[in-house]
């Protein structure tokens, strides 16, 4: 059959089907169960089952090598000491903010799915048992308009909100006026485990891993107190933030 005459079969374009079938575009669900009909699989189902399929793929493709593992140490931690290069880390992220970050080649369905997947992350803020939380933010993530200056300004003011009510979380601004150069090889978090155990995640462009090697965790708590030293105090950059958001209002 070729593509005009399923096109008519369904009552859509040619154009569309090509789409389909050269993956520039994926399947709803509504498609699947309409080709499932017109062809006739029966119980089988197989335009569905090739749908769920795709779909599930699309939410496994979406996270990073090694980051399901590193969430699961993460709600296990009694401590983190995160620092974030690039952009605000997940754990802080607006809804807004979070989808501009992650929206680069996802399909709508499985950009809100890594979006909610995000926001449920968050949980461990509130938990009474939650951990205690260091986060060095270069100060480029502030500057940095990720998706536009209404949600950039809503992000700062999350910020904002988290440093003068969670007291469990500390939030600390690395300047550019900083001279070490223990954050220039990307960001990176040592977690801290029930037991005395560490283990740190390295996140960047070539490699983004849970590392358990002793002597390279050692190196990145190193690292951390290097950015620590380095940032401004928690009042200080508190002030940076707040200027910063004026820059948006």
């Amino acid at each position: 059959m070729s593509r005009p005459q399923l096109a008519e079969a369904l009552g859509c374009k040619a154009g569309w089907i090509e789409k389909l079938e050269t993956a520039q575009k994926p399947p709803s669900e509504a498609t699947a169960d309409d080709m499932d009909v017109f062809f006739d699989t029966g119980r089988a189902r197989t335009f569905w089952t090739m749908w769920r399929e795709i779909k599930r793929e699309g939410k496994h493709l979406a996270a990073p090598p090694g980051f399901n593992r590193y969430v699961e140490i993460e709600a296990k931690s009694e401590a983190l000491r995160e620092f974030e290069a690039q952009v605000v880390p997940g754990l802080l992220q607006t809804p807004a903010y979070a989808r501009a970050v992650t929206s680069a080649g996802q399909h709508p369905d499985a950009l809100e799915d890594r979006v909610a997947s995000r926001m449920e992350r968050q949980a461990v803020l509130k938990r009474d048992d939650g951990p205690r939380i260091w986060f060095v933010l270069d100060e480029a993530v502030l500057w940095r308009p990720v998706g536009g200056p209404e949600v950039m300004r809503e992000q700062l003011e999350r910020l904002v909100e988290i440093t003068t009510t969670s007291p469990r979380v500390e939030i600390r601004v690395l300047p550019f006026s900083s001279v070490t150069y223990a954050g220039l090889d990307g960001s990176f978090t040592v977690m801290s485990l029930p037991g005395g155990v560490d283990l740190a995640y390295h996140e960047g462009p070539e490699i983004s891993q849970v590392i358990e090697d002793g002597a390279k965790i050692a190196e990145y708590r190193v690292r951390f107190d290097l950015v620590m030293g380095e940032a401004l105090r928690t009042e200080e950059s508190l002030a940076m933030i707040r200027k910063i958001l004026e820059e948006y209002t």
